[in-house]
């Protein structure tokens, strides 16, 4: 079992070369210059880097600006060049044919994607802003067929998911990553985490790890009601995996699982119970919730960790 750290992107480390421009070609910057608005009309802010929509029409003025003006503005979510950053992978920075992140976060030594949406991906490390390639990855986001009746006749299964760790680390590093789909086809990521790979059971451990039986319990937030006739309504909302499992590791390395555990337990990040094919399903995004570390007798502890996955 191990996490990755989120690094927390700033405006300086997303540099050149990223395709995604703040606005992007479906944004407008909102103006403080005597603009007449309509309930419903979008509008970002550079300086926060989120959309508001209008909830009472008016004139703006240079004050307040949405972020301060909750009765006439609502945010409703990060820009499209932010949308990777924030704590959701429901919320993905979209485009079409290909879409490119080139980011400055210092040291790393890992990389998480999700929200994945498109045909192929390349994730590039660079010892320096233009420097020499420490690190490269690439290939389809297309799972194989289970069979010939899917080969033939069911849409391909696509990884939305994918982890790189082992990236050696370097204090410029510059991290580009591509997703790419035939012409005019859409492309997108929901969320780029980049950070420090760290394991739940201390590498100098002699054995340990993830028991199996681990679940990936995937929820809905949709609202579902079942009228008094048996009919059924739908309203259909963003979904999510919540992850159950329990890792076994010797008692000596308890105190320092306790330590990690304590670093993230109110911030985000990706759990990933194991790095064998096969088992994307047990790398989740999200905040762990009741995890006792359990200090059992004969040298062993053990853990019993629940992680909520994020939408």
């Amino acid at each position: 079992m191990n996490i990755i750290d989120p690094i927390t992107i700033t405006a300086a480390m997303i540099a050149a070369g990223t395709s995604v421009a703040e606005p992007s070609a479906g944004e407008t910057a909102w103006s403080g210059s005597a603009v007449a608005y309509a309930v419903g009309d979008v509008r970002i802010r550079a300086t926060t880097h989120r959309k508001y929509r209008c909830a009472a029409a008016h004139t703006s003025a240079a004050t307040p600006v949405p972020e301060d003006d909750p009765t006439r503005w609502v945010d409703i979510g990060p820009t499209d060049r932010w949308a990777p950053f924030d704590q959701y992978t429901s919320t993905a920075a979209t485009g079409t044919t290909s879409i490119t992140y080139v980011l400055q976060p210092g040291y790393f030594n890992a990389v998480a994607l999700y929200g994945l949406t498109g045909a192929q991906y390349s994730v590039t490390v660079k010892d320096a802003p233009g420097g020499a390639v420490i690190y490269t990855r690439s290939g389809y986001l297309a799972d194989d067929p289970l069979g010939w009746y899917e080969y033939l006749f069911v849409a391909q299964p696509t990884r939305s998911k994918l982890v790189f760790t082992g990236i050696p680390i370097r204090p410029t590093a510059e991290l580009t990553v591509t997703i790419t789909a035939a012409s005019g086809q859409p492309v997108g990521v929901g969320m780029i985490v980049v950070g420090d790979y760290a394991p739940l059971i201390s590498d100098a451990a002699e054995w340990g790890g993830t028991e199996q039986g681990a679940q990936a319990e995937p929820v809905t937030y949709s609202y579902i009601k079942t009228n008094e006739d048996g009919s059924t309504s739908i309203v259909r909302r963003h979904s999510a995996t919540n992850l159950r499992c329990s890792v076994k590791l010797p008692r000596l390395h308890a105190d320092g699982a306790v330590a990690l555990l304590q670093r993230v337990l109110d911030k985000p990040v990706a759990w990933i119970a194991t790095d064998a094919p096969g088992y994307a399903g047990l790398n989740v995004f999200g905040l762990a919730t009741s995890s006792p570390v359990r200090y059992d007798s004969y040298g062993h502890a053990s853990i019993d960790l629940n992680v909520k996955g994020l939408v």
